[in-house]
């Protein structure tokens, strides 16, 4: 595998992983709930921009 679809892959297993945390905290902390989702967001398109890229390159060579 790829050293940018592997980076990507983890990047959205790790966005993936990390919405439920942010589930656990809405009812305790809104502001720290709504950092945790802004996170997983961020993960998830790092994520989706190396696996794009991945399959550009791929598809060049």
């Amino acid at each position: 595998m790829a050293k940018p679809l592997k980076t990507g892959m983890i990047c959205m297993i790790a966005a993936v992983l990390l919405m439920p945390v942010a589930l656990l905290l809405k009812s305790t902390n809104t502001a720290s709930s709504i950092a945790v989702i802004i996170a997983s967001m961020l993960l998830e398109a790092i994520g989706l921009i190396f696996v794009v890229l991945s399959f550009i390159r791929k598809r060049k060579s």
